[in-house]
């Protein structure tokens, strides 16, 4: 059950109330830190900065449920900010609601891909990748 529910693996660490207090203490210095940034993001990206919150909440909630890590950092980030602008922007004014509509399309697009990816095991080949890559990424 554990493999598709990860966080039923990590969820007896929480009964400790050292690991508990650190977690919420660590959730509350990233919230601080990424719900600014996500609406900077989204503003860089051309959408509306409500869309921001968003995208720093979400994914947040489900890779802490799903993901694979219970320490794994997820949120915006500026270089896929700067792809989105340069993908959409000559199909749609930025902020206009066609954009948004693309850029929402777009978004669950790359979902199914990594959905797939994930289906065939294509973490698998971050084997191949030097850990001095990694580690600067």
């Amino acid at each position: 059950m554990t493999r598709f529910l990860p966080f039923l693996a990590w969820l007896p660490l929480l009964r400790n109330r050292a690991t508990l207090r650190t977690d919420v203490l660590a959730g509350l210095t990233g919230a601080i830190v990424v719900l600014p940034q996500g609406v900077a993001f989204a503003t860089l990206a051309g959408m509306p900065p409500a869309y921001g919150l968003y995208s720093a909440m979400v994914p947040c909630v489900i890779a802490a449920l799903f993901g694979s890590s219970r320490v794994m950092v997820t949120g915006p980030a500026n270089a896929i900010s700067l792809t989105v602008l340069a993908i959409m922007a000559p199909l749609a004014p930025p902020e206009s609601p066609r954009y948004v509509e693309l850029v929402i399309t777009l978004a669950f697009m790359v979902g199914c891909w990594q959905l797939l990816l994930a289906l065939v095991r294509a973490g698998r080949l971050i084997n191949y990748v030097s850990h001095t890559v990694i580690v600067g990424f």
